[in-house]
């Protein structure tokens, strides 16, 4: 095995057990040096490949950021609105279920959520997001809808550890596609509440 080889081999299992502590003892609560004893390595050595813990964590959100662009990447080639609709749906989904122990820490962990290495890209990718599903921004109902669908399946894919992918998967899919396979008609907004007695 080449010093190359060994070398990402070793990051790799830094980042694979930062995440796992993370989710464990919250991002604040995980030092650097339970992080390298965890990995079987020195103090040093996770500073040799991540300067500060930031750096890390950036690292271990970085597959579910790659595979985020590459989605909606893949959704801007959907020219059909129904089709495009539906593949975010599901595409969606899959990346929630792929992505649980991130959601799980981002959902539970103020701390990782706050930290700007995540909080501007989720930021940006949450408007994204949205985008996708609302059309005509001066609707509200529609807004209130999509916002608190999105934010309903990221949550439910970090409450439920202990189901496996393919289970949590098929309810979130059908949760979402109740949700969010079409978007709501148009006209209809929330009466407001009776003042009468």
């Amino acid at each position: 095995m080449t010093d190359a080889v060994a070398g990402e081999r070793t990051r790799d299992r830094m980042i694979r057990i930062a995440r796992e502590l993370f989710a464990k003892h919250s991002y604040e609560g995980a030092s650097l040096q339970m992080i390298a004893s965890a990995a079987g390595v020195t103090k040093p050595a996770i500073s040799y490949h991540f300067r500060t813990k930031e750096e890390l964590l950036a690292a271990v959100a970085a597959p579910a950021f790659d595979d985020l662009r590459a989605y909606f990447d893949a959704l801007n080639t959907q020219h059909a609105k129904a089709a495009r609709r539906r593949h975010a749906v599901a595409g969606y989904v899959d990346l929630l279920v792929r992505h649980r122990e991130l959601m799980f820490l981002l959902v539970e962990d103020p701390g990782a959520a706050a930290s700007p290495v995540i909080h501007d890209r989720m930021t940006a990718f949450s408007d994204e997001l949205r985008r996708l599903f609302v059309t005509d921004w001066t609707d509200l109902a529609e807004q209130v809808h999509v916002t608190v669908a999105l934010g309903g399946l990221r949550d439910a894919a970090a409450s439920f550890p202990e189901v496996p992918d393919d289970d949590l998967r098929l309810h979130l899919q059908a949760a979402a596609d109740r949700m969010l396979a079409r978007p709501l008609r148009r006209g209809r907004t929330p009466t407001s509440p009776s003042t009468e007695h």
